[in-house]
């Protein structure tokens, strides 16, 4: 399914509104990282499944340690635009003096699309293989330079397009102790490979409608009860 680029753009860029990225590495590509917290590999956005409409889709989680200690971790509703009571109860915190603890357990992002592993030197064992990929917010800003290029002598691409689209350098730096990704960029279009390797390519996604699909979350009861446990402080006796 090739879907509308002007719809894509108006898709990115109301994603790209939110800005704080949660990381969950099971399942999906994960590029290795020195002990300097130094990467590189090169990836290929991929489209999306022949009855899904767009190539990303954006998820909300909360995953923070309670008073006790152990730990919530769940995707929040807001995701599919559902009421979350942890959302309800962080909007009291925001509004007392609990600002900090508000911002422990406040929603977070991420990005999710199929990828193409080109090339990993610490890894060579992934190259050729198909991966779900989480990203945030300054990946996010590569696409939507590349399908909007900020400048007027720029030509806008498609980077999830496997014939026109283009590699993505995947470079990550350590930042202030955090992994940059600022450093990143397509290069110019060109095909994943012939009609053959494309097809076996395309034929190792996954569907990115399944990570959002209402069975994957817990009802709004489930989550409060569960929240309250976890926040909950034991009384002494």
């Amino acid at each position: 399914m090739k879907y509308d680029l002007d719809k894509l753009r108006s898709k990115v860029k109301a994603m790209a509104a939110t800005k704080t990225v949660v990381k969950d590495s099971e399942g999906y590509y994960q590029p290795f990282t020195d002990n300097n917290g130094n990467g590189s590999a090169i990836l290929r956005f991929l489209p999306q499944l022949q009855d899904e409409e767009f190539p990303l889709v954006q998820t909300y989680v909360h995953a923070f340690q309670g008073p006790s200690g152990k730990w919530f971790i769940d995707l929040c509703p807001t995701t599919r635009t559902q009421p979350c009571p942890v959302c309800e109860a962080n909007s009291a915190l925001w509004n007392g003096p609990d600002k900090s603890v508000a911002s422990l357990r406040k929603r977070k992002m991420y990005y999710i699309s199929n990828v193409l592993v080109v090339q990993d030197p610490k890894q060579p064992e992934n190259e050729g293989k198909v991966f779900l990929y989480k990203y945030g917010a300054k990946i996010m800003d590569k696409l939507t330079d590349a399908i909007t290029p900020p400048f007027p002598d720029a030509d806008p691409i498609d980077p999830f397009d496997a014939e026109e689209g283009a590699n993505f350098r995947l470079r990550i730096v350590q930042n202030g102790g955090f992994p940059d990704h600022d450093k990143s960029s397509f290069d110019a279009p060109s095909p994943i490979g012939d009609e053959d390797v494309i097809a076996t390519v395309l034929g190792q996604r996954r569907s990115l409608a399944a990570i959002i699909n209402p069975s994957q979350f817990k009802t709004y009861d489930e989550l409060k009860r569960k929240f309250d446990q976890i926040v909950a402080v034991a009384k002494t006796a």
